[in-house]
Parts: structure tokens; sequence; C-alpha cells
């Protein structure tokens, strides 16, 4: 009894908090570390960047980052649904079309791809495609994880330092497979 006591205690500890969307339609959340992550509050920019921001088609819907900064930078994950609009090929399935804009854009960044491929992420049944990338310029690496739902393209990216990404993996991994929708 002690043992099962002392493992629901530990899970807890380490794993002690989940973001759950209140305001958002459809409704998600994920777990995290809240020892060594905490919530990013969503900035409120003002006058002209109020306005681009408004003409986006992306949206930060979620940020959280590591609570200390390694060299000066904390890691990152974010949830970001993007429009679909300007991705209708009918030849192409709309997923194939987004990894494609995807890549290209981070190519256009400077970003080396290491990795894209399809992946299932265990609480979301949409098909999926990761994105491993790294930065030299920054000396950051990062994973995306991108799916459709409900028409729109949901990309969820943790961004590391190049060196800190094998350290945090096992964090990065329980964020993206706790990801669901309710």
């Amino acid at each position: 009894m002690r043992i099962i006591l002392s493992l629901v205690l530990f899970s807890l500890s380490s794993w002690g908090n989940t973001f759950q969307s209140s305001q958002l339609s459809p409704n998600f959340k994920f777990d995290y570390n809240d020892v060594n992550w905490e919530m990013v509050p969503p900035r409120i920019e003002k006058g002209e960047a109020q306005q681009v921001d408004k003409t986006m088609a992306q949206q930060t819907l979620v940020t959280i980052q590591r609570k200390t900064a390694d060299e000066k930078y904390r890691a990152r994950f974010h949830v970001v649904t993007d429009s679909l609009e300007k991705f209708n090929d009918p030849k192409l399935p709309q997923i194939v079309q987004y990894q494609k804009h995807s890549v290209e854009f981070l190519k256009s960044q400077r970003f080396q791809m290491l990795s894209v491929e399809p992946v299932t992420l265990p609480k979301v049944k949409e098909t999926a495609v990761e994105i491993i990338a790294n930065q030299r310029d920054f000396g950051l690496k990062f994973k995306q994880v991108i799916f459709i739902h409900e028409g729109k393209a949901y990309l969820l990216t943790a961004t590391t330092r190049t060196e800190k990404f094998d350290t945090y993996k096992n964090e990065i991994s329980a964020m993206f497979d706790s990801f669901q929708f309710f």
C-alpha cells in the first residue's frame, strides 16, 4: 500500500499541472511539469502592432516556458492555430499542403530540417506530421507537430537551446503525448 501511495504522490509532483482551455472551442488540455514550467501571460499589443496581430491567420492559444533560462533563453511550448484558407489544392490533402508550407517557411528562416515524418499523438485522432529542426544562428532546436482539427491547422511546438533538447526531451514528449481535445 505504501508503494502505491508513494507512486501516486510522485506522479502528482512530477506532472502536477494540466493546462485546460476554458473559452476556446474546441477545448483542449495537456499536462506539464509545474515544478519546471510556467504559463506565459498573453501579450496585449497596443496601436499598430495590435492591428497587425488581428490580421494574422495564426493565433497563439497558450505558451508555457521553463522557469529557468538557459543562456538567456527559456525553452518554450506553444499551441498555435492557423487558417487553412490558402491551402485549397484539391489534388493534395490539406495536411500535406500545410506541411510543405511549414517546411518552406522554416527553411526561409534558416532552419535545417533534421526530420519530417508522419506521427501519431496518443490522444489525437487526426493525422499528424512531426518536424524536428535546428536553427544554428540562434542555437535553437525544436520539435513541431502539425495536424488539422475542425477546419484549423494546429501547431504544437517545443523550442529549446540545441544542447538542452535531449535534456528536456522527456518533459517535452509528455506535453505532446498528453495533448487532447475534450
